[in-house]
């Protein structure tokens, strides 16, 4: 992450990290987040560094995964959104009668799901959380923060200390990234049976 879109990007967050204020809201922070750009090599290179469970030591690379995890969450968050309205429509249809085996099924595995995302959804919210107000640390405390500029925030280094205190919310975020890529392609195909119900009952 060394181009110059990319250290803009990562100027930006470095900012607003050192504007947030812990236990407010951090969506400033995560808007700034998702203007990072990954290309695949770096995609690669971060799932590589999360499956031998290393926890990044540079400032680019805690924004890095964070936005490949922030990505993972947004592909399934509206995969998930549809799901809710497949089964809006399915519940509907059934309102006025016995569902079929299928479509009864159907809902309780589409409830099932949503119910998953929603949980992983709020463990991700608690990692943000946990993670911004460590970051936010760092950055106010970085005895030159007003000299980060786009020429050096590629190379701006965690202390061990910060490290070491976001290790166990890392742990917990890429859990999260693998509980996405798992609960992802159910949905999708919980859809698609979905749209077969659905068009089915209409006939």
């Amino acid at each position: 992450m060394s181009s110059f879109a990319s250290n803009k990007s990562l100027l930006e967050i470095a900012r607003e990290l050192g504007n947030y204020s812990p236990g407010g809201s951090g969506n400033q922070v995560l808007e700034a987040l998702s203007k990072l750009d990954l290309e695949e090599a770096e995609v690669q290179g971060l799932i590589q560094a999360k499956n031998h469970e290393e926890t990044p030591s540079s400032f680019p690379g805690v924004a890095g995964f964070m936005r490949l995890v922030q990505q993972n969450r947004q592909q399934t968050n509206q995969a998930y959104e549809e799901a809710m309205a497949r089964y809006s429509t399915v519940n509907s249809m059934t309102a006025k009668r016995k569902p079929t085996e299928d479509e009864a099924k159907l809902k309780q595995t589409l409830t099932d799901y949503i119910l998953k995302v929603e949980s992983v959804f709020e463990k991700n919210d608690l990692m943000d959380e946990s993670l911004l107000k460590e970051l936010n640390r760092f950055i106010t405390g970085l005895d030159s923060s007003e000299l980060l500029s786009e020429n050096n925030i590629s190379s701006l280094m965690l202390s061990p200390k910060v490290s070491s205190a976001i290790q166990p919310f890392f742990k917990k975020l890429a859990e999260c990234y693998d509980e996405y890529s798992k609960i992802h392609p159910v949905l999708n195909r919980l859809i698609r049976i979905s749209n077969y119900v659905i068009e089915d009952a209409g006939k």
